[in-house]
C-alpha cells in the first residue's frame, strides 16, 4: 500500500482566482495547491492528499493519524510577530490564516508525532519558525551583500546558482554530491536557525538553503523548489523519493 501523503494548501482571499478560472464568484476565498508538489510524490511512490488551513488543528485529528509524512510547501511570507519582530521594509504579502494553522500544525507534527517532514521555500521556514527561529523578512535590505536569489524572471526549473552540502549529512547521502544547483525564488531565508535543526546546505554568500533534524529522523527542507525542477532534471526525484521511502517504513 502507497503511503498517504499530506501537503499542506495555500490559501487566498483574492476572488480574481475564482473568476478569472471561472470556478468561483465574487467575494470568495481560496485553497489551492500548486500541481508541481502532488506530480513530485506521485512519481516517487506516494499517495499525496491535501491537507485545508482550518481554523483549529484539532479540526484536522481524524486525518493526521492516517498520514505516513507530510509536505510542507511554498507560499507567502510568514507574519514576523511569529518571530518575535515587527515587521520592516520588504516584507511581502502575509496570510494570517495560514500562518496560525501551519505553525501548530508544524509544532504538533515535530513534537508530538514521529512521522517524515520535508518542507519546501515556505516550508522550511514555517518549520525553522516553529522550532524557535528567525526570518530574514528581505534578503535585499537585510543582506545586500549577498547575491540575488529572487529570480523570478527564470523558468521554474533552470537553476541560478549552486549550493553546498555538509558531508556526512543527510542531504549529502540523498544527492551524494558536494554541490548541486538549485532555482531560487526567495526573498526571505532563515536567519537564526531553530533548535533541533542542523544546518547542511548553504549557498555562496552563506544563505541558509537546507536543514535537517539532528537524529535519526528524516525531517528535511530546503529554501529552493525541487519539485519545479523534476520535469527537466530528473535527478531531482532523489529527495523525494527518498522521502517517500521514509514514508513507507512508518506506514
Amino acid at each position: 500500500m502507497k503511503p498517504i501523503i499530506g501537503i499542506c494548501a495555500n490559501y487566498s482571499k483574492d476572488e480574481k482566482l475564482g473568476l478569472i478560472t471561472g470556478l468561483g464568484l465574487p467575494g470568495q476565498e481560496w485553497q489551492l495547491l500548486a500541481d508541481d508538489y502532488i506530480k513530485a510524490i506521485e512519481r516517487a511512490g506516494g499517495s499525496p492528499i491535501i491537507l485545508p488551513i482550518t481554523k483549529h488543528i484539532d479540526s484536522l485529528s481524524g486525518i493526521l493519524h492516517l498520514l505516513d509524512g507530510i509536505l510542507f510547501s511554498g507560499g507567502t511570507d510568514i507574519d514576523p510577530l511569529h518571530y518575535g519582530e515587527l515587521p520592516r521594509y520588504g516584507l511581502g504579502l502575509i496570510d494570517p490564516e495560514r500562518d496560525a494553522h501551519e505553525l501548530q500544525l508544524a509544532k504538533k507534527v515535530l513534537y508530538e508525532m514521529e512521522i517524515p517532514v520535508l518542507g519546501i521555500c515556505r516550508g522550511i521556514q514555517v518549520l525553522n519558525v516553529a522550532a524557535g527561529g528567525t526570518l530574514y523578512q528581505d534578503l535585499q535590505r537585510q543582506r545586500p551583500e549577498g547575491f540575488n536569489h529572487t529570480v523570478k524572471e527564470a523558468p521554474k526549473y533552470h537553476p541560478t546558482h549552486i549550493v553546498h552540502i555538509k558531508e556526512r549529512s543527510r542531504l549529502h547521502s540523498i544527492f551524494k554530491k558536494d554541490t548541486i544547483g538549485v532555482n531560487s525564488f526567495n526573498h526571505q531565508a532563515i536567519c537564526q536557525v531553530g533548535d533541533g535543526f542542523d544546518v547542511t546546505m548553504t549557498a555562496p554568500d552563506g544563505l541558509i538553503e537546507g536543514i535537517e533534524w539532528t537524529g535519526d529522523r528524516f525531517a528535511v527542507a530546503v529554501q529552493w523548489h525541487p519539485e519545479m525542477m523534476i520535469d527537466r532534471y530528473p535527478e531531482y526525484m532523489c529527495l523525494f523519493e527518498e522521502f517517500v521511502n521514509h514514508c513507507k517504513r512508518k506506514g
